[in-house]
């Protein structure tokens, strides 16, 4: 508006001449004012409300006693995050407030600035806004219209809720009975007949035309730390009753979608904020911060999805030289030494197994492990005789327990004994041999045995070429 044509310009108002406007809406207008009154502050900022002069008289003084009532409980209320209120009153039929000057902007103009905010940076909004609106819910009132453009920030980084207790007072609903219904939202209208508060931010139940309460605000909140974490509020529109209406009717958006670096964890404390039902939602702004300080300082954040290719090659990469592909096996050819047996029903291929270099068909009935197309099949293992625990009538005797034998003293017990002593080859060591032919005792005799895999007392046969040497009774 031209200064030249604003008629508020100049005008004084309770000592204060109104010299330069600092903002101006479809309802308020606040100007920066001055004084030279010494009892006076030097400089304040006074909001004029624009009543409109075609209000019916009865509801023009409805209207001056809701403004009267409302100002007795603000000025009264003083805490460190609301911006204060000085005075009020109404001269020649003008409604104003007056309050002192600041210097810092709005979370709105904030937030065009920068979106989205990390969650960290988020609390330094949520904890001074969650402390106040638990301040207000104690005194049994409600701010029912939060939004963006009543958080203040200030320069020292202090944060303010600013006009409190504003939208109640310029609210149409409570001065016209039955003037409308809820279905034209006629409720949400001002006595200047605009639209109060942004739709973005408005709690289901006020938009059905429900008194707002403690929970509308915590409803509003979780909006504004929504629209913080994400870059935008969960609602848009192309009108006012579009935007509004999609807060009954449309599911909440997923936050994490939006945001993938949000914690999912996260996004859930936000949705518990936002439930259409005030009785499900959080029953205090406390509660919200416990909720939402609780996720960040557990780190419970959604896991990064990682394909499991890549994990296992990262794998391999740290364990070290990359494992060689497994060995192809060639067909075998046929041959004399063929063992014909009854292959493995469950797998109509040929079964190999080892011998040396060569691979040898083997039956698939004998004991030894197999190969069954490069895939080893290990040889069914004996079932554990389970010992015999005898009745508690008989008493219990050692042979009852028999000692557990060794898988070595199976595999002695199972050799059958040899008619003769191996050879060169499968002897390791001739002078143990030759300490028995000169020292026959039961001690050097047990060690030929062991190493000849005869069992316990049989006599080993001395190979030919050590039948001609003479004993001596003693170490050749």
């Amino acid at each position: 508006m031209d200064a030249s044509k604003d008629p508020f310009l100049g005008r004084k108002i309770r000592g204060y001449r109104l010299e330069e406007l600092c903002g101006r809406g479809s309802m308020t207008a606040t100007y920066r004012a001055r004084t030279r009154e010494l009892w006076l502050c030097p400089e304040v900022l006074i909001t004029i409300i624009l009543v409109p002069h075609t209000l019916p008289r009865h509801i023009r003084r409805k209207f001056s006693e809701r403004f009267e009532r409302k100002g007795e409980q603000l000025i009264t209320l003083r805490h460190t995050h609301l911006f204060p209120l000085y005075g009020y009153g109404e001269q020649e039929g003008v409604f104003y407030h007056v309050l002192p000057l600041f210097s810092g902007e709005t979370l709105a103009s904030r937030l065009r600035q920068q979106k989205p905010w990390t969650p960290q940076e988020v609390l330094t909004v949520l904890n001074p806004v969650a402390d106040l609106l638990d301040f207000i819910h104690e005194q049994g009132q409600a701010y029912q219209y939060l939004n963006p453009n009543d958080v203040l920030i200030l320069q020292n980084a202090e944060v303010q809720l600013i006009d409190f207790g504003l939208m109640q007072i310029l609210s149409k609903k409570g001065l016209e009975e039955g003037s409308s219904s809820n279905s034209s939202y006629e409720h949400l209208k001002s006595v200047t007949d605009n639209f109060m508060s942004p739709p973005e931010y408005l709690a289901p139940e006020i938009i059905r035309g429900a008194d707002g309460d403690f929970r509308s605000d915590i409803y509003s909140l979780g909006i504004m730390l929504f629209e913080m974490l994400s870059g935008r509020p969960p609602f848009t529109g192309g009108n006012y009753v579009e935007i509004a209406r999609k807060h009954i009717f449309e599911p909440l958006p997923s936050l994490h979608e939006i945001a993938p670096h949000i914690p999912v964890a996260l996004e859930l404390v936000i949705n518990h904020a936002l439930h259409r039902s005030p009785e499900r939602r959080f029953q205090s702004a406390r509660a919200l911060v416990t909720a939402y300080t609780h996720v960040l300082n557990d780190r419970l954040y959604a896991p990064k999805q990682v394909y499991i290719s890549q994990a296992i090659e990262k794998i391999r990469t740290l364990a070290g030289p990359s494992t060689p592909s497994p060995m192809q096996l060639s067909a075998p050819q046929p041959s004399s030494n063929v063992v014909s047996g009854k292959l493995n029903p469950m797998h109509a291929q040929t079964v190999y197994g080892a011998s040396g270099d060569d691979f040898t068909h083997l039956s698939a009935t004998q004991e030894q492990p197999a190969l069954v197309r490069g895939v080893y099949t290990p040889p069914p293992q004996p079932a554990l005789e389970s010992p015999v625990i005898p009745s508690p009538q008989e008493p219990i005797l050692q042979q009852d327990f028999p000692e557990p034998v060794s898988p070595y003293q199976q595999e002695m017990q199972a050799t059958p004994v040899s008619p003769r002593l191996p050879y060169q080859e499968d002897v390791p060591d001739e002078t143990l041999l030759l300490q028995w032919v000169s020292s026959p005792n039961a001690r050097n005799l047990h060690k030929i045995s062991r190493l000849c895999r005869n069992k316990p007392g049989a006599t080993p046969q001395l190979p030919e070429r050590m039948k001609s040497k003479p004993s001596s009774g003693g170490l050749l």
